[in-house]
């Protein structure tokens, strides 16, 4: 392995960790390198610049929009927020213990796990988007949630058409009541150019804006081949997946012997922590086995991982609401889905525990 300081580091099994949010995606706006303000993505946010009394442009409706545009509203002078699709945006509910529960824990772990499993469960029974009750729960939540904004009419245009579940979740208290204050306006008619003080929206009306800030998230498709991976026979993983990224359990991806993965391709869901424990202690037996029998290296059958993969798609292609058209960062060029896992957590613990048995998927030398 080469590092981007030069220094070479061999070793025997590479673990990638790296997840999906690796790479940065910048929209392709005409004009963006003329600007001549402060621009920069969410997830590089400039710290050293300071948006205090500034007109300020937000590019994106999404995950990181929903948690920066309630924040930096209050402070700007005024706020556009560019949004191109409505989200589902849900109440949260995260109202602190009183010191009355936190005492009570305290003095009684089973009462600190009856809780814990109780959050299990809650999550444990939505995940898979297939109880139709639930999802209409979950839309009047966020209707409900939508209401606090005042003028009916921007009400109306931040209402979602697509289906609860659609694209990922969000949940926020504090970003409907935003679009009450003075200072912020929706911009849903989309951008038309950028330039040198400012916007070009779609009805080309000029805002100005001193610094424009990108809420657009990552490039999710592609985990590990966001770094040059080569794996045997001088195949890179980019063109192993060109069709999309796939792997067997998400881990372990055929022509890379030795080569794991933590939170690969088709692992997204559940609570990631839980999920990403049980990878951890698939990748482990794997290794005490290596080591305990000797073994210089294992690869997955490509055709075990090809019928996984098959069986995967399928069982994807069943959550209806991951199969509408709502432009989300689910699916690869290909149209295929390469992020979601459309198991429970409960599944995902017998498929990484035993079934079917790693010795029957990977090889070794």
């Amino acid at each position: 392995m080469n590092t981007s300081s030069g220094r070479r580091i061999d070793a025997q099994i590479v673990i990638s960790a790296i997840g999906m949010f690796n790479d940065i995606a910048v929209p392709d706006l005409p004009g963006l390198e003329h600007f001549q303000g402060t621009c920069f993505h969410t997830a590089r946010w400039n710290d050293d610049h300071d948006l205090a009394g500034e007109r300020v442009a937000i590019i994106g409706s999404a995950a990181s929009a929903v948690q920066t545009i309630p924040e930096i509203a209050p402070v700007v002078a005024h706020l556009d927020v560019y949004q191109r699709t409505p989200q589902w945006v849900l109440p949260k509910a995260d109202a602190p213990f009183t010191e009355a529960e936190l005492q009570r824990f305290r003095d009684d772990p089973d009462a600190m796990a009856a809780h814990r499993r109780g959050l299990y469960d809650q999550l444990e029974s939505t995940i898979l988007f297939d109880d139709a009750g639930m999802l209409a729960d979950s839309e009047a939540a966020g209707l409900r949630n939508l209401a606090q904004v005042e003028d009916p009419d921007l009400r109306r245009r931040l209402t979602p058409a697509m289906r609860y579940g659609c694209r990922r979740p969000l949940l926020s208290n504090k970003y409907y009541p935003t679009f009450n204050r003075d200072n912020v306006t929706l911009v849903d008619c989309g951008i038309t150019r950028v330039v040198a003080q400012g916007i070009i929206d779609g009805d080309d009306q000029f805002r100005p804006a001193d610094t424009i800030i990108l809420a657009t998230g990552f490039e999710t498709t592609r985990f590990l081949s966001a770094i040059d991976v080569i794996g045997r026979d001088d195949l890179h993983i980019r063109d192993a997946w060109q069709d999309g990224a796939q792997a067997y359990l998400g881990m372990v991806t055929s022509g890379f012997p030795n080569l794991f993965m933590i939170y690969g391709p088709n692992t997204n869901n559940g609570s990631l922590i839980y999920m990403l424990e049980l990878e951890v202690a698939y990748i482990i037996r794997h290794i005490r086995r290596m080591a305990h029998e000797g073994i210089d290296w294992i690869d997955v059958r490509r055709a075990v991982m090809d019928d996984y993969n098959a069986v995967l798609q399928r069982d994807i292609a069943g959550v209806s609401v991951w199969a509408g058209d709502c432009r989300g960062y689910y699916r690869a060029a290909s149209g295929r889905v390469v992020t979601q896992l459309p198991y429970n957590m409960s599944q995902w613990r017998q498929r990484t525990h035993g079934c079917p048995s790693p010795a029957r998927a990977l090889y070794p030398s």
